[in-house]
């Protein structure tokens, strides 16, 4: 892999170097839509960081970004599963010993929401779907990942067993079932510029967004509604720092070494976990991302629309 050091070397740096960040040298770190999810960093102390954006185009723009050359990125912020495929495509560095190119960046947090003036009790996951009760749009991510999820969490799975579900034919198809009940009351978006661009626009009821966008108090004041964040329900997705595989050798051992001590990340989870929010699994998706990809593209293309759900269909 280019630029890549011995696995053992950079170990052995990374325990011995104490503070390995000059002052007066700026780093370039990517980060997905850095003006929302940029003020939600624990910043690192040690270093003089400037964030680039990424403009959320997924694995091609990644692609792009981790192979350029020459390279002015030292560090790229994925979710778990683009982390894991852009290393087994030979686009990063390894950080850790078996080749793992990744380093723990907290968690993204996508959480369901609903404008206050018109819904005085907050949601859960099934209220997505009572559209008899709660008629108006509802905003998701347009994408497997997530949209499965909470499809199968608002049908009555627990969170422990969503995972042995999506693992099952019968477990997709009944996702998949749940999804066309809710079809043409769906405003989709593909990045959080997307979402806050939807909640900043046009008066949805409820739904699915990027946690920064609630949680921000001046990206909330933009808002068309007064929404508000349910923290009980609450998809969190691990992110993961990651070097360019273009790199050069020593800068890319000095990045390894700033990430394996002490890097700026998001906010962890709270321990607990609430009882009806879900951690994404990594390495779920990270085997099935692919395959599920392309049927919720073919769902998306070619199904019809659902007509609309009736009580029955929402209450049972």
């Amino acid at each position: 892999m280019a630029g890549a050091a011995p696995v053992s070397a950079m170990a052995d740096a990374a325990s011995t170097q104490t503070d390995p960040a000059p002052q007066d040298r700026t780093y370039y770190w990517a980060i997905p839509e850095h003006d929302l999810i940029g003020p939600i960093l624990r910043d690192s102390t040690s270093m003089n960081l400037a964030f680039l954006s990424r403009e959320g185009r997924g694995l091609d723009e990644i692609e792009q970004q981790a192979l350029a050359y020459p390279q002015t990125v030292q560090a790229i912020m994925l979710d778990s599963t683009e982390s894991a495929i852009a290393c087994a495509r030979a686009w990063l560095q390894p950080l850790h010993a078996l080749g793992r190119c990744g380093r723990s960046a907290g968690f993204f947090r996508n959480v369901l929401f609903w404008d206050t003036s018109r819904i005085t009790t907050p949601p859960h996951w099934p209220t997505l779907w009572d559209v008899a009760r709660y008629p108006g749009q509802r905003a998701f991510f347009q994408g497997p990942r997530m949209t499965l999820e909470i499809a199968l969490l608002a049908d009555g799975v627990p969170p422990n067993q969503v995972y042995a579900q999506l693992s099952t034919p019968a477990g997709i198809d009944r996702a998949f079932h749940k999804l066309n009940q809710l079809r043409p009351y769906i405003i989709w978006w593909r990045s959080p510029s997307e979402a806050y661009h939807i909640l900043q626009k046009q008066a949805v009821l409820m739904g699915i967004t990027p946690g920064a966008i609630i949680l921000s108090p001046k990206a909330r004041n933009t808002l068309v509604r007064p929404y508000q964040a349910e923290m009980g329900n609450v998809l969190y997705s691990p992110a993961m720092w990651a070097i360019p595989a273009t790199l050069p050798t020593e800068q890319a051992n000095e990045i390894r070494t700033l990430l394996l001590k002490n890097p700026p990340h998001l906010p962890y989870p709270p321990s607990p976990i609430p009882a009806e929010s879900l951690e994404i699994s990594d390495g779920f998706w990270a085997t099935h991302e692919l395959l599920l990809s392309e049927r919720f593209n073919a769902w998306l293309t070619h199904t019809p629309l659902s007509r609309p759900l009736t009580t029955e269909q929402t209450t049972r």
